[in-house]
């Protein structure tokens, strides 16, 4: 097996209401992550962003796959059923799509600029829906990164959301409701 292979245990992520828990379909998660010397524990402690839109569930969920893939983000889970939508973590690095990792979180700074920048970077992105009253759907985003220096032997630190990524989710689909 070529490079360390470490463990990263992740708590579940928790909406900010009681409605919009993200995900439900387990309490905890273990993920592989290469390039981790040891093991690294970590619960995540996070909350969902939650926002409401005046459109049916429905229609907004058809628009998601579109939406993260303008954003950048690979899909690589879809439950249809739970209206759960996203990537239960993917490695990336100064940038997702056309933006830069430091828009989106911060992992702390260095002489050189944000750390977020110039760190490999670990993220998870989960957007749940759920229906509302008068046709209103509840938009629930959990986005979490892990990062680590490229050039040293260090573990994965967490960084925190800065709240545009789950923002800029809920304006676009306002936008594409308006075109």
């Amino acid at each position: 097996m070529s490079g360390l292979i470490g463990a990263v245990s992740v708590l579940a992520l928790a909406g900010c209401a009681s409605s919009s828990a993200l995900p439900d379909h387990s309490d905890v998660r273990t993920i592989e992550v290469q390039g981790v010397a040891g093991k690294l524990a970590t619960r995540s402690s996070s909350s969902a962003i939650t926002s409401s839109v005046t459109v049916p569930l429905e229609q907004v969920w058809r628009m998601l796959p579109a939406l993260f893939d303008s954003l950048g983000v690979p899909v690589a889970l879809i439950e249809p059923a739970k209206h759960l939508i996203g990537n239960e973590g993917f490695k990336l690095r100064q940038r997702l799509g056309k933006v830069t990792l430091s828009r989106y979180m911060d992992c702390g700074t260095t002489q050189i600029g944000p750390n977020a920048d110039s760190y490999d970077v670990y993220l998870t992105v989960l957007v749940q829906l759920q229906p509302g009253a008068n046709g209103t759907t509840s938009i629930a985003t959990s986005f979490e990164s892990l990062a680590r220096p490229i050039a040293f032997a260090q573990v994965y630190s967490r960084c925190s959301t800065k709240g545009l990524f789950e923002t800029r989710l809920v304006a676009l689909v306002k936008a594409q409701l308006k075109g």
